[in-house]
């Protein structure tokens, strides 16, 4: 594990098995577990979906869900935190049949100590860890084979072209869909940060920020900063907001980015950030889609690998990300990550 510090939302409707998990979570020595605990699936799957939790301790039996479909549900609302499932003795068969609708650990209650049972949900961590890693390298793969492929196909046809009719055209052409791969190749190593993540730490917000728009001088867009703020993460964060600036500048047409940083106080706060263009605005139908990988819109569609480095990276760090409309025009997106 990489934090000193594990937030973790127990859905649980047995008091008795509340009581022992929470008591065997607060004597770990390893490591601190910031717990939140609610009674109903319906709450929890509201509250995972809006904060930022390393792990879900989950009971079987609540007052609006019964069984291992309980699991099924929370994974419809809440696919990519790891969920440990924890019943009493009577109940491990059906406890059982929980890990085949996408928990990733089974705890009987009083099968574990204040040792294991906190090893256990750092397990179940690591494990959703490695199957987040293995999607995202499916995707790398596919998005290299099939734009390389065709960007090569360009190259190559551009190139034939230009033998026969010595057209500089096709020389340019060819020129930018090797541009293209080395942008994609590029894209690549960001993408590798997703996967190989390193401790977190204190990080300024404002200087990271007004560090990265340095390097957009001579760009058709001013920024303005407002606010301070620190947050827990690593460098992978400059990737964020580096994919977040360079999506307004080739895709909104704003001439300003404004950039308001909120500072959450206390432990567990959450600071936010907003960072708002004034350009053409994202349709509604295709807000929801911008996340996926390999998703393009519009003729100045690039690899589609952006916006889903920015969302992998803040799954990451426990944050969140959300986009809205801007007043009278443009957008804003929105990332939420833990108060340093």
């Amino acid at each position: 594990m990489s934090r000193s510090m594990v937030r973790v939302l127990l859905i649980i409707g047995s008091q008795a098995i509340k009581d022992s998990v929470r008591d065997l979570l607060t004597h770990s020595e390893d490591v601190h577990f910031q717990v939140t605990s609610v009674e109903t699936l319906s709450g929890g799957s509201e509250l995972a979906s809006q904060g930022p939790f390393d792990s879900i301790i989950i009971g079987l039996f609540l007052p609006d869900g019964q069984g291992p479909e309980v699991v099924a549900r929370l994974r419809e609302k809440v696919p990519r935190i790891p969920v440990t499932v924890v019943v009493s003795k009577e109940d491990k068969e059906i406890g059982k049949k929980a890990l085949a609708y996408g928990a990733q650990n089974l705890a009987i209650q009083g099968h574990f100590d204040e040792v294991s049972f906190p090893s256990l949900i750092q397990c179940a961590i690591e494990k959703k860890n490695i199957e987040e890693m293995n999607k995202t390298l499916r995707v790398v793969n596919s998005i290299l084979r099939h734009d390389i492929l065709n960007n090569l196909t360009v190259v190559g046809g551009s190139l034939e072209i230009y033998k026969m009719k010595k057209e500089e055209r096709f020389l340019v052409s060819a020129s930018t869909a090797v541009d293209k791969s080395v942008d994609l190749i590029k894209k690549m190593k960001e993408v590798e940060t997703t996967i190989s993540p390193k401790e977190m730490k204190q990080m300024n917000v404002r200087a990271m920020l007004e560090e990265m728009v340095t390097k957009y001088a001579g760009q058709k867009m001013t920024f303005r900063i407002t606010g301070e703020g620190t947050v827990l993460a690593d460098e992978a964060l400059s990737s964020v907001f580096d994919n977040i600036i360079n999506n307004a500048i080739v895709h909104s047409g704003s001439p300003i980015m404004n950039m308001a940083i909120k500072q959450g106080g206390g432990e567990g706060g959450i600071t936010e950030i907003r960072l708002a263009d004034e350009g053409v605005g994202i349709p509604n139908e295709v807000k929801p889609k911008i996340w996926q990988e390999g998703f393009r819109y519009g003729k100045s569609g690039q690899s589609g690998l952006g916006l889903f480095i920015v969302k992998k990276v803040l799954e990451r760090y426990g944050g969140t990300i959300t986009v809205e409309d801007n007043q009278p025009k443009g957008t804003v997106f929105v990332v939420r990550l833990l108060s340093g």
